[in-house]
């Protein structure tokens, strides 16, 4: 089988540079994609008082992380690199951790959730340091604070399901 061969971009970049900002866009593309699975199997399995709530929260959050790996894996594929796709490429790429067999209760749900957009962005902000300051990647460096900011928000969002009182 004959592999398809994409001309390089000149994108103004060096090639180690570029080549060094796709793994970090590989890695993001893991992460969301863990997160993505994770909110998936907490809208199916959430159950308790805050059942409807929370599983609209799951469904809105795993739909916004759908938008992202597309544009990650997209922006990945303008360096004219291949974007992965598998399950064992991203389980070994990202920075998130799963927890197989594990249903916790709804509580633990989002506060999972919330650890895990908090940990996105915490490596968002590295990752934005290395492609910006490392290798002069502007659009890049916007790129991910962009989703940075996203994540923050998505953050927020969830720990406000669980902060204060119960009602």
């Amino acid at each position: 089988m004959a592999t398809k061969q994409m001309q390089v971009p000149e994108l103004g970049l060096k090639a180690a540079d570029q080549k060094s900002v796709v793994q970090v866009l590989r890695t993001v593309l893991a992460d969301e994609h863990l997160l993505y699975i994770k909110l998936r199997k907490y809208h199916w399995n959430v159950t308790g008082p805050q059942f409807f709530s929370l599983h609209e929260l799951f469904e809105q959050q795993y739909k916004a992380i759908e938008e992202i790996i597309d544009e990650v894996a997209e922006r990945i594929v303008q360096y004219g690199a291949d974007a992965p796709g598998t399950l064992q490429e991203f389980q070994e790429e990202s920075r998130l951790k799963e927890h197989p067999g594990k249903i916790p209760d709804a509580h633990d749900m989002v506060a999972d959730i919330v650890a895990d957009h908090e940990a996105m962005v915490r490596h968002l902000r590295d990752d934005v340091e290395v492609v910006g300051e490392e290798h002069e990647d502007v659009g890049a460096e916007d790129f991910l604070t962009g989703l940075l900011q996203k994540h923050q928000k998505q953050a927020w969002m969830a720990r406000a399901m669980i902060s204060g009182k119960q009602v």
